[in-house]
């Protein structure tokens, strides 16, 4: 009989994860491009880094986060402190909050709105040359980007077709009240990565904000964050379409979706389609989810 894995809270997700790098193999280590990769909260590919499942190419222009990231970094982790778009010169506007810096200026009006006038306010600009990821002749193929430059997104892309035309995923920051002049939005964001064959998995989170009125020192804030202003979405490549993904793209993906996308159900359809090839070991998918936790389990 198989055991059963009902493992201590703080290291669930761990079992999965083991069981995947042990049996998956791809032909080279899971791969991941964090443009603007300012370490002001935990990546969310923290936990498979941990476990030496991945290998990360960040690229992170503004000098005091990149020195940051140099100071913590593994051997599995490669900084650039190059500001990544489509190849052309760019002016990186900077504010109080180094997470809000971009090439747009601030779009008060919507500031205004949420009650935060103040972070409209421009400290300084800095000229950069962008580079194009599709120009990198040296960056080796990835399965995941992750992307969070404050509404430049979809400059990024058009400078990166090619190099995304085989990963299998993207994590990018969505906006939905606008914060700056000129940016994509979630409509934008999600057309061009329509365009370029990926679709919408899920919302990793969302952030709201309480909408600035006459009676906000008489209410409770947290409980009144209606609207909503950002949030991670994650995006994969045309997953209804298995045999259209190769071996190693759908062992990236599980493997991904175990550790860092939450989605056990996208692990499983992946673990399958695999086991059909003869690819895995047939009894992979019930192996995994004896490693789940029991609240995610139903019975045997």
């Amino acid at each position: 009989m198989d055991q059963m894995t009902d493992a201590n809270p703080t290291t669930a997700w761990e079992a999965p994860v083991r069981l995947l790098l042990a049996e998956l193999h791809p032909a080279r280590p899971t791969t991941i491009v964090d443009v603007g990769a300012n370490p002001i909260n935990e990546a969310p590919y923290s936990a498979l880094l941990k476990l030496g499942g991945c290998h990360v190419v960040g690229f992170e222009p503004q000098d005091a986060a990149y020195q940051a990231l140099l100071k913590t970094k593994t051997a599995q982790e490669t900084y650039y402190p190059f500001a990544v778009g489509d190849g052309q010169p760019v002016e990186l506007r900077l504010f109080k909050s180094s997470g809000m810096a971009s090439v747009f200026d601030p779009y008060k009006p919507g500031l205004r709105a949420i009650g935060h006038p103040g972070w409209a306010k421009v400290t300084g600009k800095i000229g950069f040359d962008t580079v194009a990821l599709d120009q990198a002749t040296d960056l080796l193929p990835f399965d995941l980007m992750k992307i969070d430059i404050q509404g430049g997104e979809n400059l990024v892309f058009a400078g990166a077709e090619r190099v995304l035309g085989t990963a299998v995923a993207v994590i990018v920051e969505l906006r939905y009240l606008r914060m700056y002049e000129g940016e994509p939005m979630l409509g934008g964001v999600d057309t061009e990565l329509r365009r370029q064959g990926f679709y919408l998995h899920k919302f990793m989170f969302n952030k709201s904000r309480m909408l600035a009125h006459s009676q906000a020192d008489r209410v409770k804030t947290k409980r009144m964050q209606d609207q909503l202003l950002d949030g991670d979405g994650i995006y994969l490549r045309n997953i209804a379409e298995p045999d259209k993904l190769s071996d190693d793209q759908l062992k990236h993906l599980a493997l991904l979706a175990a550790a860092v996308f939450d989605s056990h159900s996208l692990a499983l359809y992946c673990i399958d389609a695999l086991a059909a090839r003869g690819a895995v070991a047939a009894d992979l998918a019930r192996r995994y989810v004896n490693t789940l936790p029991a609240e995610l389990r139903n019975g045997a």
